[in-house]
This record gives structure tokens, C-alpha cells and sequence, in this order.
């Protein structure tokens, strides 16, 4: 009825304040009246871009449990290298969206407690811990893609070095990636203490326009490990179809030659996945670009936040679906 109303209003308030015999007190009710609706309309946009947030980090919360679990129980301490890995990006996804979820429901609550369009600071015990978490998740899952990259093209370009393929020795560059990340985060919030409190999200956050440590987080965290994955799958694709040509004067092995298809196959998925999580950082980086100039608009980390939400949500389900290991499983 409300949204009736209002669609009604944005049709006919125009015409009406033509009318010669409309008077002054009628148009000044009817004006209120609008911006009532179109306060109302706003709230639940926001309200539903919080459920939105919620439903969205929750599934990607699930079904990296879910993955890890299956996992831990099928195959216990005797993981292979591509599972070992595997279960590497999936607990970052658990961590990364473990940190969103924990964000959704600050801003859910923050929603909630709104009062005639008046937003108030509510307590948030684990304010500057989920800040933490949220940087140190970012870099850990993008980070992980690209461990996982330089896995695969080791795996069919270094084919020869065999002690790069044992699974201690990547065990070792995960404990690597994990403590770079965690430090790289973790010092800076730390030493700086750029963290403020936002009252949108009810969250603490390093604002846009506060420092260049924004851009820090944003070169660290998104574009280092875009920037490895470009490089690495560009050698691997380049290296297999210079292995495509050499077939036929049979230069090369033939278990090359069956690695290089297999991770070409794996790359296809990989190079969609990847997509996704550059389109879901784009909003993020559009307003740190504007920040430089303007102020961004006070709902920056919202829709920020919800595009990535989303796109956490779809790589994960897609992980999932094409995980080789789930793929044995159904067959069993």
C-alpha cells in the first residue's frame, strides 16, 4: 500500500503544484508527506540491502563449513596437494566471510535501531577484532588463489623439479602466506590506529579520505595478488600452447602434455571465478578514487560491502560445485 501510495505521489505532485487553487498549506502537507515516503522507501531499501548482506555471508559461511568438514572426514591427514590447497582457500573463505557475516549483523542492527531516520552508536564488543579479521580474510583468500596459481605452474612448467610437488614443501608456502598476510594486515592497523568507528555500518573502519593506507590496504589486500594471477596463468596459458605445438614433433613427454590439459581445464574455472572477485572490488575502488577529490557518499562501505558479499557468496557455491574432491565423492 505504501509503495502504491508513494508511486502515486511521484505521478501526481508535479501536476498538482500547477493547479491555480492549490493552496499553499495543502502543497506544504502533500511535500511532507513525500519526503516521509521517500524516507521510508530509503529505509527499506537499507533494511533489505542488510538482509541482503546477511543471506548472502551466511551461505558462503555454510558451504565452507560444509567443504571443510566433507573434507576433514573423508580424508583426514591424508590430503593430496590440490586438496591440501583446496582446503587452504576454502578456510579463507571461512575467515573472510566469518568477518562479513559478523559485519551484516552490526548493520542489521544498526538498521533496526533506527529511530525517525536518526542513526544512534551501538555497542559493538567486537568492533575493532572483526576489522582485523575482515583485512586479514581479504588477504588470505585473494592470496590463496594466488598460491594456488603458482602450485599449478610448477606443477606443469617446473615438471622436472619434483620436490616443489610434495605436499610438506606447500604446507611450508601456506604457513608462509598466512603469516605475510596476517603481518602485512596486522602491523599497520596496529602501529597507524586509522581504524574509526562508522556509524552506517556500525563497524570499524580505516575511512577513505583518512590516509593513504586505505590505498595500502587496497594494493596489499586486491591488487598484488590479481596482479601474481595475471602473471602466472599468462605463463601457464602461454606455456601450454607452446606444449600444443611441440605434440606433433614429439619434443615434450606425454604426462606433460596430459598436465598441461588438465590445468588448462582447471584454469578456465578459475579465470570466471577470479572475474567475479575483481567485479565485486570495483565499487570499492571507484570510491577510493573518488575519495582523492570528493567525499564519497556516507553508504560507501554499504554498497561496497554488499557487492562483495554477493560475490563471496557465488565463488564459493562455484568452488563447491567444481571442487574435484566433491566430484569423487558423488561418484562414491
Amino acid at each position: 500500500m505504501n509503495i502504491v501510495l508513494f508511486a502515486i505521489l511521484i505521478i501526481t505532485f508535479p501536476y498538482s503544484v500547477l493547479l491555480e487553487d492549490f493552496s499553499y498549506s495543502s502543497s506544504i502537507f502533500i511535500l511532507k508527506i513525500y519526503y516521509l515516503l521517500l524516507r521510508m522507501a530509503a529505509n527499506w531499501l537499507e533494511f533489505l540491502g542488510s538482509i541482503g548482506m546477511v543471506i548472502s555471508t551466511a551461505i558462503a559461511l555454510i558451504v565452507s563449513s560444509i567443504y571443510l568438514i566433507i573434507i576433514t572426514l573423508a580424508h583426514g591427514r591424508n590430503l593430496s596437494v590440490s586438496t591440501l590447497l583446496a582446503s587452504n582457500t576454502f578456510l579463507a573463505a571461512l575467515i573472510y566471510s566469518s568477518a562479513h557475516f559478523s559485519i551484516a549483523i552490526s548493520v542489521l542492527r544498526s538498521d533496526i535501531a533506527v529511530i525517525d531516520g536518526v542513526r544512534f552508536r551501538l555497542h559493538n564488543p567486537f568492533c575493532m577484532s572483526s576489522a582485523f579479521v575482515f583485512y586479514s580474510g581479504c588477504a588470505l583468500l585473494y592470496y590463496s588463489y594466488a598460491t594456488e596459481a603458482i602450485q599449478r605452474f610448477s606443477r606443469v612448467v617446473l615438471y622436472d623439479y619434483r620436490w616443489l610437488h610434495e605436499r610438506r614443501i606447500q604446507l611450508f608456502f601456506i604457513i608462509l602466506q598466512w603469516l605475510f598476510c596476517i603481518l602485512g594486515t596486522f602491523i599497520p592497523l596496529y602501529v597507524t590506529n586509522q581504524l574509526q568507528y562508522d556509524i552506517y555500518m556500525n563497524m570499524c573502519i580505516i575511512p577513505i579520505r583518512s590516509s593513504g593506507w586505505t590505498v595500502y590496504y587496497a594494493i596489499f589486500c586486491y591488487s598484488i595478488p590479481l596482479v601474481l594471477l595475471a602473471i602466472f596463468y599468462h605463463r601457464l596459458i602461454q606455456y601450454i600452447l607452446t606444449v600444443r605445438g611441440r605434440v606433433s614433433a614429439c619434443l615434450i613427454s606425454g604426462s606433460v602434455v596430459v598436465a598441461a590439459q588438465r590445468q588448462l581445464a582447471l584454469i578456465q574455472r578459475v579465470i570466471v571465478l577470479v572475474s567475479i572477485l575483481i567485479v565485486s572490488g570495483l565499487p570499492y575502488s571507484a570510491f577510493i578514487f573518488m575519495g582523492f577529490w570528493v567525499d564519497p557518499p556516507v553508504y560507501q562501505f554499504r554498497i561496497s560491502f554488499l557487492c562483495v558479499d554477493i560475490a563471496l557468496a557465488s565463488v564459493v557455491c562455484t568452488m563447491f560445485c567444481y571442487s574435484r574432491d566433491i566430484s569423487q565423492l558423488r561418484r562414491v
